[in-house]
């Protein structure tokens, strides 16, 4: 995404737009981060109440809608400590230094890639879980039109973070090498 929207010079101290980049990158880590972490906490919820022996508060909702509603204010919480811990780790910095990380957030293919994958299922979630919602089916009964569309879109951005990670050439050429070498998960020497 960003290296699409913005010039990638030769030499870092070239860098122009560097706040922006590194700011538009952080608040995008911090909503996947926070949608990720958001995922969990229906889980977390359960498992306590399950604990305590006492039914969760949400205990009527079913689980698709908890998730999908614990993922939006997950990616909302995460994109506000990132923005805040951006703010804490770049204050008084040197502009080379922003230039810099710029730089190298543009330099890495790896990344421009996370950031494709994760911006198309943002899309794909929100226009999906919000059509969805807006036409009464699935989630409407238990959420709002927002609140669907917004779930969908820290959804979408997970599942395209996984898949990200599912298809990237190094990750699946690494996992056959440790086939191969009898070291995976999938060698047929391997112990169960």
């Amino acid at each position: 995404m960003l290296a699409q929207l913005f010039p990638h010079p030769v030499y870092a101290e070239d860098q122009p737009s560097s706040h922006k980049i590194l700011t538009i990158h952080c608040l995008h880590r911090g909503y996947t981060v926070g949608a990720i972490v958001g995922l969990f906490v229906p889980f977390a919820r359960a498992a306590l109440g399950t604990i305590l022996r006492r039914p969760t508060l949400l205990s009527s909702v079913p689980w698709t809608a908890r998730l999908v509603s614990s993922a939006a204010i997950g990616s909302l919480v995460g994109t506000s400590f990132l923005a805040f811990g951006m703010t804490m780790k770049m204050w008084g910095r040197e502009e080379i230094e922003w230039q810099d990380r710029s730089w190298r957030i543009l330099a890495n293919k790896g990344q421009n890639r996370e950031d494709d994958w994760s911006l198309g299922g943002i899309a794909l979630g929100a226009v999906g879980l919000g059509i969805t919602a807006r036409r009464g089916g699935g989630l409407a009964k238990w959420q709002s039109l927002w609140r669907a569309t917004a779930g969908g879109a820290a959804v979408g951005s997970v599942m395209g973070t996984v898949g990200h990670v599912l298809t990237s050439s190094k990750s699946v050429e690494e996992m056959e090498r440790k086939v191969v070498a009898g070291e995976g998960p999938l060698a047929p020497n391997q112990k169960r």
